[in-house]
């Protein structure tokens, strides 16, 4: 990555704010297409974007600013109404803007190309018909016979040869080559993306020309080639074509049958396909669906009070250094422990302003969500009202940056497969329009972040058979777990209920790692849910990072932490109740049976037999009703967790690791999950 200027830092960062306020006034107004408030702030945003742009001497994004602020300004005029083909094109011109920022930040210039989004919006307004307009500068293109059109996209026959084997062709599978036309929407690539997702559910799909990158970003012309398998017997050319012929985006389609052609060509060594995406010109800017992604808080802003507090407690702690050192050459211990207490304090103090220096509200990260939602509902033709409450709350950046994906996902599979299709909720008595609700709160040192939606909920007894299906669980085992225990086996790796996976994805699908990225984080997630009333599903985390206070325990040899938070009484072995149940030691306390976990055999620590010195740790009912036994116990102290990352991420029973002061390197146990 190319490091950029401060002026340019900074211009990134406002833009970035500013294009972000663009895309939720932009939602507004198409909610409330006659609110002046909307079509004022969309305005003026937009004003300011290419101001901003044409300063810092980026034209081409100035450009397309500006042939966004000319149709919003004949929108506000009157000239133009707000329709929803307008707004996808107004949208694909934000998301280009998004993308032109994000490359400025990565190398100081920009490499996308709107020309064709430009020419797109001014022809919508010359003729104030239709998003794309009906003189976008491409009826050469699309008035051209689709055949014609395709003959110059054909792939190399030695490159078809490399994306299928002699073994497919001998069992009968045919190739085929559809060259399609798509309707003129104003969002090809949209639209392409559609046709590819129902093509990739009912063939195999080979490749496409244009490249599918190329595609993704609108870079092309309407008109593209698509290179398919199929395999059933009844499936032949002319199913094919109807196949595409019946795709609502597709106006037309034409399939040919490329098998024998490349049977000579099958063993042929093939080369890329690079010169096939080259003839059909190469894609001068990447995906636009920046909107889409998760983007980590790469910056914050900082209250000049609280400058000057750490200012003032970094010159106290070197205050108390000096006379630290001058105490200890005099070997005054008396005077030195006090000083030492007085310095503990200002460290502290320390550690509570950088705290509060790195809190990052939490809308810094769901401020796309809306747009994400919009996105995602008007391509499966649902009704959704989409709401967030409690977004201002502050959480650490290091921990916002890893709950951005988790809580993506959760909004996609609400979306996706929570919410039903509004003639399905009719059916149920529901209102047409579904409701997700994304909820922030703060209580003390911890904050809940709900996304609920009013959905169909999650089918108890059909999550029960899959998991018996997966052997995840016996059929006897699965029938004792009430529906909260039930809910939770979503979170077991690869489990989905849901048949087709699409896009988006299933529900279920990834929520593994939804579960490992939340404990990594010292957090924990709840779910709930009712038959056709919806589901909420809550992640539980902390405020700040994890500076935490631990009783260190060893085993054998080697030393782990317990965050203290979890325990709730240390025993000697020889003082608690021991007792065999079905061949497993349990703890008896208070009338509760505690199982008896033996830290040196769950975590293969070698040489350590059981002994009447053991220690046992009993852990708190509301974290997990179980015992620990340990070889001893060796005080407590605050440290700092740091979450492992790569291969180490999500290991069962770790939650991190810490630095001692002698640098030593102790793991802290995630009784949980041990």
């Amino acid at each position: 990555m190319v490091r950029v200027s401060d002026a340019t830092s900074t211009f990134v960062q406002e833009s970035q704010e500013d294009i972000q306020k663009l895309n939720n006034a932009l939602l507004d107004l198409e909610d409330d297409p006659e609110g002046s408030d909307a079509i004022e702030t969309v305005f003026r945003v937009a004003h300011n974007l290419k101001g901003n742009f044409g300063v810092m001497g980026y034209t081409t994004a100035s450009n397309l600013a500006h042939a966004i602020e000319d149709l919003l300004d004949c929108i506000r005029d009157g000239e133009l109404e707000v329709t929803p083909e307008r707004m996808d094109l107004i949208f694909n011109g934000v998301d280009h803007l998004a993308q032109m920022v994000a490359e400025i930040s990565d190398t100081g210039e920009t490499n996308t190309d709107p020309e064709e989004t430009i020419e797109a919006i001014r022809a919508s307004i010359e003729d104030g018909e239709s998003a794309g307009g009906e003189d976008d500068g491409n009826d050469a293109d699309t008035d051209t016979n689709t055949d014609a059109v395709a003959t110059d996209r054909k792939v190399p026959l030695e490159d078809l040869a490399d994306d299928i084997d002699r073994e497919a062709l001998e069992n009968e599978t045919n190739v085929y080559r559809a060259a399609l036309e798509l309707d003129d929407s104003g969002s090809p690539q949209v639209d392409a993306m559609f046709v590819l997702d129902a093509a990739g559910d009912e063939f195999e799909l080979l490749r496409t020309v244009p490249a599918n990158e190329t595609i993704e970003a609108g870079e092309f012309d309407a008109v593209f080639d698509a290179y398919v398998t199929a395999a059933d017997d009844e499936t032949d050319r002319g199913s094919v074509e109807a196949f595409f012929d019946d795709n609502r985006y597709v106006e037309g389609a034409s399939v040919t049958d490329v098998t024998d052609d490349i049977v000579d060509e099958l063993t042929a060594d093939g080369d890329d396909a690079g010169d096939s995406d080259e003839e059909s010109g190469d894609s001068t800017g990447s995906s636009t669906n920046v909107t889409h992604s998760s983007k980590e808080v790469e910056s914050i802003r900082v209250d000049v009070e609280q400058i000057d507090q750490l200012y003032n407690q970094v010159e106290e702690m070197v205050t108390s250094r000096i006379k630290l050192r001058k105490i200890i050459e005099g070997s005054d211990l008396v005077e030195a422990e006090d000083e030492l207490e007085e310095h503990g304090k200002i460290t502290a103090s320390l550690q509570d302003t950088v705290l509060e220096i790195r809190l990052v509200p939490l809308k810094k990260i769901v401020g796309n969500f809306p747009r994400i939602v919009r996105d995602i509902s008007r391509d499966q033709g649902k009704e959704i009202d989409f709401q967030m409450e409690g977004v201002d709350i502050e959480m650490d950046r290091s921990i916002l940056n890893e709950l951005g994906d988790p809580l993506m996902h959760l909004i996609r599979n609400a979306v996706d497969h929570g919410i039903e299709s509004p003639e399905e909720r009719e059916e149920k008595g529901k209102p047409r329009e579904g409701t997700i609700k994304l909820i922030g709160e703060r209580e003390r040192d911890r904050v809940s972040v709900t996304v609920k939606d009013d959905g169909g909920g999650l089918d108890v007894e059909k999550i029960r058979s899959k998991a018996v299906e997966k052997g995840v669980m016996s059929e006897d085992e699965v029938q004792l777990l009430d529906d909260s225990e039930v809910y939770d086996l979503i979170f077991h790796p690869g489990f989905s209920t849901t048949e087709e996976v699409t896009e988006v994805s299933g529900r279920g699908v990834g929520m593994d790692v939804v579960n490992q990225v939340v404990r990594g984080v010292d957090g924990s997630i709840n779910v709930e849910s009712a038959p056709d009333e919806g589901t909420a599903i809550t992640l539980m985390l902390p405020v700040s990072v994890a500076i935490v206070r631990v009783l260190f325990v060893t085993v054998g040899d080697e030393t782990y932490g317990v965050p203290i938070k979890n325990i709730d009484e240390i025993s000697e072995f020889e003082d608690v109740d021991i007792e065999s149940v079905e061949g497993r030691k349990t703890v008896t306390h208070d009338g509760n049976v505690y199982p008896l976990l033996s830290l040196g055999n769950r975590l293969d620590v070698p040489d350590t037999e059981p002994d009447d010195d053991d220690m046992v740790v009993r852990i708190k009912d509301s974290v997990r009703q179980v015992c620990l036994r340990c070889s001893d116990v060796m005080g407590q102290e605050e440290v700092v967790i740091k979450p492992f990352e790569g291969v180490l991420s999500g290991a069962p029973g770790i939650s991190g690791a810490s630095v001692l002061g002698e640098g030593e390197v102790v793991m802290i146990l995630d009784v949980d999950t041990l």
